[in-house]
């Protein structure tokens, strides 16, 4: 990919604070894209987006409740009043709890379902407008390889990645007519700083044929062609993206 191949476009990552959304962000700010990085975790995303304009990178950080649609209208504005244009959107923002299903609470259920799929369905529709009216835009959605196998402890993780995949595909449909892209990836196991601190990715890599984890890099490396102007006819597919852990 060339090193300015996204100069003069404008993107937004969710989740950028830390971990794959910092990747990509910073990726994107690399490559000559100007970044709006959106999190929770307010000083988190102040901090990234102050590391990467240290560099003299363009970002601009932004606390932001992605399934909120007040906040999300403050962000659009925020957009608007910095250019008016939004070639990329990255919809990476998401968590997990871990419980069984006699353990999994509704607030748990209602939490998981908020983070990882209200925030896709909102954001989208908050920003596609953008996209429509100049007749291209790239939309990517970080699912998970969770929502293509059991997974014990996270069935409601598991369903509302799955539910990512069926929605990519539902708004690749309605979106692809206006020249805006809509695609996914599922990541495996990545060594992100909450994953090292959790422990369990050494018991995953003797079940990936690469026998690693992936670097945040190499799932951000993916996202980047999907949301760049070499992809031109991809178009609802949700890429896995896991050494060979899960094929299907």
């Amino acid at each position: 990919m060339a090193e300015g191949e996204f100069t003069g476009q404008t993107a937004l990552v969710s989740g950028a604070a830390r971990g794959l959304g910092r990747a990509i962000a910073t990726l994107l700010a690399e490559r000559g894209a100007s970044v709006f990085m959106t999190d929770l975790d307010g000083p988190g995303v102040d901090a990234a987006s102050a590391a990467l304009n240290a560099r003299g990178l363009r970002t601009i950080p932004a606390r932001t409740d992605m399934a909120d649609e007040d906040q999300l209208a403050v962000l659009k504005s925020l957009v608007v009043a910095r250019g008016g244009r939004l070639d990329i959107l990255v919809n990476n923002a998401g968590g997990w709890r871990y419980g069984t299903l006699d353990e999994i609470t509704r607030e748990d259920w209602e939490w998981t379902m908020r983070v990882n799929l209200t925030t896709v369905f909102l954001a989208t529709r908050a920003f596609k407008d953008l996209m429509v009216a100049r007749r291209y835009g790239r939309i990517v959605n970080v699912a998970s390889t969770d929502a293509y196998r059991p997974k014990v402890k996270l069935p409601h993780y598991a369903a509302a990645k799955a539910a990512v995949v069926s929605l990519t595909k539902s708004m690749a449909e309605e979106l692809g007519p206006h020249q805006v892209l809509v695609n996914g990836v599922s990541p495996g196991a990545i060594a992100t700083e909450t994953a090292k601190a959790q422990g369990w990715l050494a018991e995953r890599v003797p079940f990936i044929p690469v026998r690693r984890a992936a670097e945040p890099d190499d799932i951000a490396e993916v996202i980047l062609f999907l949301a760049s102007p070499r992809n031109r006819f991809v178009v609802g597919e949700t890429v896995m993206v896991n050494g060979g852990m899960l094929m299907v």
